[in-house]
């Protein structure tokens, strides 16, 4: 057994906390109210469920820091907010503490002011107060170990070469977001945090976040998780048996069948989910778009309707969400047998690794072909608006004017990259091999267009003005009232009990 996973094995609880029986507080009429706004709250938002929590208390703590920086104060309303909304149950504030709460927004509120925007501080303190709530210690053990795995396959020679690797096991293998990986790029300085190290640690995190190489070493990351998410899984399906799964090949193959098997399961349900969501998100987006500004645009400006281009706006964008996602395939039986052969190969071959051949090594425009590199750069900019150009060409053949084709285009590019992303999901256990291969022509053909459908997600995302309106004008009087009714409910229990004679 290699030395990283004799250290795993010896951090583990064996799911000596995870499976504490949580008891669920009663469900009041406020709870209910609170519960209510907070899922119409994060149908605004595509986030995993896993960083739910986390914006929620990064949410409230902006709107709290506002108005108060009060360590003890902000403690007290964001317990009772978290609370209301089931954000945390009676456990895992016991766990947490409240002391142990007051000192980390103590810690936060002492950076403002720092050269760290405000805002990233409340981010990256939302992510340490989501830490300190969360009983599941064992899920970022597994974190360091697939990180220990993919170092060893890179050799790129950059100086902050650990630190990228890093980010990108991080967030594709751990499923953090930004913020929660600038905290654990803060973890890393140890404790005793001061502003002078919050702030360096805050230049690493941007350091990272926009280095040229992060997304090629992403996307190696990417390529390398099945094996090690399955790992993952195996300990959490059975976190006491963990350990008799090392015992031989073919208990470990048994385990690592019926663990797979009930994930795919799972899966199935959440691309299906996934996709149902996304079309009806895609058709109510339309119909809101196409008679609240597309309809109304084309008769003043054109004096009139291209009956063809509004049916196919109309009916194009659901309808080639829902023939996307219908396309999905999980993993076959062959690619399973794969994935599980990997999963012990990893584990038998630890160190061996970074003798394999698909070893991340330096780009070759870093070397001598860089008249190459511009060559093929210059051609791929041809290739990009050349995509762009035909369609817009062919819209024009069938009666679209400009701003249908601006439509039609825009939500091309949308729907394509919300396919790509729930066609991601599928893709968890999907282990083809060490051996790359090249990209077929539809995907050739879709980069353009996923490129551009990327770009306008995180445009829109930051433009999010039904966002902006939930938290800054809607919130802050909803959970004042909330707070009202709290001590109406208490104050008639209290007063219930004192008319109750016996």
């Amino acid at each position: 057994m290699n030395k990283p996973l004799v250290a795993l094995l010896s951090r583990l609880s064996y799911g000596g906390i995870i499976n504490e029986k949580i008891t669920e507080g009663s469900h009041g009429f406020v709870e209910t109210l609170a519960g209510v706004y907070e899922k119409a709250r994060n149908a605004l938002e595509y986030r995993a469920d896993n960083l739910v929590r986390r914006a929620a208390i990064e949410r409230i703590l902006k709107r709290i820091v506002l108005l108060n920086k009060n360590p003890e104060k902000i403690t007290d309303s964001l317990l009772t907010e978290l609370s209301w909304a089931k954000y945390v149950s009676y456990e895992e504030i016991k766990i947490s503490d409240k002391d142990n709460l007051k000192k980390v927004l103590s810690k936060y509120v002492g950076f403002i002011g720092c050269s760290v925007p405000t805002e990233w501080i409340l981010k990256i303190a939302s992510a340490e107060i989501e830490e300190l709530f969360n009983l599941n210690t064992d899920y970022k053990q597994f974190t360091f170990f697939a990180y220990q795995a993919i170092r060893q396959k890179v050799t790129m020679d950059l100086s902050d070469l650990d630190l990228l690797t890093f980010f990108a096991t991080d967030k594709i293998y751990a499923g953090s977001d930004n913020e929660q990986i600038a905290y654990h790029i803060l973890g890393l300085a140890g404790k005793g945090v001061t502003k002078d190290k919050f702030e360096e640690a805050w230049k690493l995190f941007t350091q990272a976040k926009t280095h040229k190489e992060l997304p090629r070493i992403s996307k190696f990351v990417r390529r390398q998780m099945p094996p090690l998410i399955i790992l993952r899984d195996m300990y959490f399906y059975q976190p006491a048996g963990f350990k008799k799964i090392f015992g031989s090949k073919e208990i470990f193959d048994k385990r690592a069948e019926e663990v797979l098997g009930t994930q795919l399961d799972q899966m199935s349900g959440k691309i299906a989910t996934a996709g149902i969501r996304s079309v009806f998100y895609v058709f109510l987006t339309k119909m809101i778009l196409a008679f609240g500004l597309e309809v109304p645009f084309e008769i003043f400006a054109y004096g009139r309707i291209g009956a063809l281009p509004l049916v196919i706006n109309l009916t194009f964008p659901p309808v080639l969400m829902w023939l996307t996602t219908m396309q999905i395939k999980l993993p076959s039986k062959k690619e399973k047998a794969l994935l599980i052969e990997r999963a012990w190969y990893i584990l038998e071959n630890f160190d061996s690794l970074k003798d394999e051949k698909d070893i991340l090594k330096n780009s070759e425009r870093d070397g001598d072909h860089n008249f190459v590199y511009y060559l093929f750069s210059i051609l791929y900019a041809l290739f990009f608006f050349g995509v762009f150009w035909v369609i817009y060409l062919a819209l024009g053949r069938i009666g679209y004017t400009f701003f249908s084709k601006f439509i039609f285009i825009f939500f091309l590019t949308i729907i394509a990259f919300f396919a790509y992303r729930i066609a991601q999901i599928a893709k968890v256990y999907s282990w083809k091999g060490t051996e790359t291969r090249g990209a077929t022509f539809i995907e050739i053909l879709s980069l353009p267009i996923l490129a551009i459908g990327s770009r306008l997600s995180q445009g829109l995302s930051k433009l999010n003005f039904l966002a902006f309106t939930f938290d800054f004008i809607l919130e802050a009087p909803f959970k004042i009232i909330l707070g009202f009714l709290d001590s109406w409910v208490q104050f008639l229990s209290a007063k219930k009990e004192e008319q109750i004679i016996e």
